[in-house]
This record gives structure tokens, sequence and C-alpha cells, in this order.
């Protein structure tokens, strides 16, 4: 495709995913100490619920870190598909726990509304927000780059939910701001209330996305097309059915079968079947494909769920 990046060598998309888990764990670990400090000088439930965030953060990139360091190992003789699904596990588990970071901001956001009390040192509490906010940003554009990069699913869930303290900070920044200028003290709480709903919603959101690889939901819709697309493409296949596909954790498993003219040979069948995968490979570095072949025509049960798709009808199909 146009633009479309180099493909990535194995060794290089190790130490890229490893290098984005070592930066996460390191920047969570300062934040949670500058936060500390900061929570203890401003007594402030909003820079509390950043706090909070910034503790399970760590957990979560720790959690990260196992998961990436695991699904980089090979395949072996009880893990045939490699390790992949490792990333989704954490993922999930990264959700499970910023959800319940979320219910503890809110419990402590409903006390401070009941019983108000004022920000101490707020320029010291802000001061560590805009620090914990640059370092932030720098974290998720490298996350990001990474996860392009490599499809790592666990390091694409790390930079959204650091994506999602990003806003968090600047929330907490204004409470701190607001509450120092207006001196009214309700706006903490409050902020610390939408600070958790937000969070709330990304961490159902990370917990769906990571269902979807571990119960095997099929790939986005425009790649399953593209891939229908390219096999189609082939001037020897006159159909294609029952496309079966799922992530692999840092890659897609492909699975259909091929309609191919009843007279050509079986040496000649397997040389398409490579040619079409080989293609696929071009657009889809690392998936998994298996491609079965059938003589056009022949009587069979095909899958309920799609119909059968024909090539474009053309009359070059040499038989050897």
């Amino acid at each position: 495709m146009p633009g479309r990046e180099i493909p990535l060598t194995a060794d290089k998309r190790a130490w890229l995913v490893r290098s984005a888990t070592y930066a996460s764990v390191g920047v969570a670990l300062c934040l949670v100490i500058a936060k500390t400090w900061a929570w203890f000088v401003t007594d402030s439930v909003s820079v509390l619920s950043s706090l909070a965030d910034s503790l399970l953060d760590t957990l979560a990139s720790v959690l990260t870190f196992w998961a990436v360091r695991y699904s980089l190992a090979p395949a072996d003789e009880e893990h045939r598909f490699g390790h992949g699904k490792s990333e989704g596990l954490a993922a999930l588990l990264q959700g499970l726990i910023i959800g319940a970071s979320a219910l503890f901001v809110f419990r402590e956001a409903i006390g401070r509304m009941l019983d108000p009390q004022p920000i101490g040192r707020p320029e010291a509490g802000l001061l560590v927000i805009i620090g914990a906010t640059l370092a932030t940003v720098l974290l998720v554009g490298y996350q990001r780059y990474v996860s392009r990069r490599t499809g790592s699913i666990a390091i694409s869930a790390d930079a959204m939910h650091y994506t999602a303290d990003i806003l968090v900070n600047l929330s907490v920044g204004a409470a701190v701001i607001l509450t120092a200028w207006t001196g009214w003290q309700m706006t903490d709480p409050l902020v610390g209330l939408g600070v958790a709903a937000y969070i709330l919603f990304g961490a159902l959101k990370m917990v769906s996305q990571s269902l979807d690889i571990l119960l095997d939901r099929e790939i986005p819709e425009a790649d399953r097309l593209r891939v229908k697309e390219i096999s189609l493409g082939h001037p020897q296949v006159l159909g294609l059915h029952d496309m079966r596909t799922r992530h692999g954790g840092a890659h897609y498993i492909i699975q259909f079968h091929l309609d191919l003219p009843r007279e050509i040979s079986l040496w000649r069948s397997h040389e398409i079947l490579d040619e079409v995968e080989e293609q696929i490979r071009t657009e889809y570095p690392g998936c998994e494909i298996i491609i079965h072949a059938d003589p056009m025509g022949i009587r069979e049960v095909k899958d309920e769920f799609e119909p059968p798709l024909k090539a474009a009808p053309t009359h070059d199909h040499p038989l050897h």
C-alpha cells in the first residue's frame, strides 16, 4: 500500500517494545514519588485522584512489562501460535485495575464534598502537575510510535491510559488553581469526580478491546475486506469462502478456503496458495495464514455467516 512503513525485523520489534515498557515503568515510578509529596503538602483530593491513578499506572506498567516479555517468547510445543495473547491479558488486567482506582477516587471525592477542606500550598501541587504532564506527553508520544510500528496491543493500552493521564493532570491543575483563586472548596471534589468518571470510561473501553482479543473477535472489517481483495485478485482464484480471522496479539491469524480450477494439478494448487499468502504478508507482515484449496464446484457445507465471494470473470486460467 502507498506510504506503508518498512516491516520491522523480529529483533528490532522486540527492542522497540521492550524500550517502551522500560520508559513506562520509569516514568510511572517518578510520577508516584512526585505526586505523593504533592498530596502531602496540599491535601487535595484532586491531587489524590491523580496520585491514585499514577500508583495503578505503575502496577499496570509492570504488568505490561511482563506481558511484553512473555509475548516475545517464540512458539513452543505447548503454544504453537506463540504467546501474543498475553498482551491482551495484560490489557484486561490494566482495565480492571484502573477501574478500581476510579471507584476509589469517587469515594474520596464524595467524602470531600460532604466535608470540604482547603488546599494547602497550591503552587507546589501545580508545579508537580506541570512536570507530570510534560513527562507523560513525551512518554505517550514514544508509546504511540512503538505501537504503530509493532502492533503491540499491550503498548497501545498503556499509551491509552497515559493519554487519559494527560487530561487528568490538566483537570487537576485547573482544580488547584480555581480552588486557590476563588476559595470555593467544592471545585476540588467536583473535578475529582469528573476525573474518576473519565478514568472509569477509559477502563471500560480498555476491557472491551482486550476481551475482543482474548475471545477471538474478528479483525477489523477493513482488513478482512483487503485480505479478500488480495486473494481474489490472483488470476487463478475463482472464489473465496469460510473466512475466519482473529487477533494473535501483535499479529493476525487468518484462515479461509479458495476455489481453484478443478483441472489444475496439486502442485500448481500449492503454488497458488503460496503466491496468495506472500501477497497478503506483504501488507500484513507476521500474520499467520491457513488456506484450504477447493476445486471449483465441489459440494460442501459452507460457513453460514457470510456468502461465498466470486472472483471477477477471467479467461486466463492456465493449467500449469
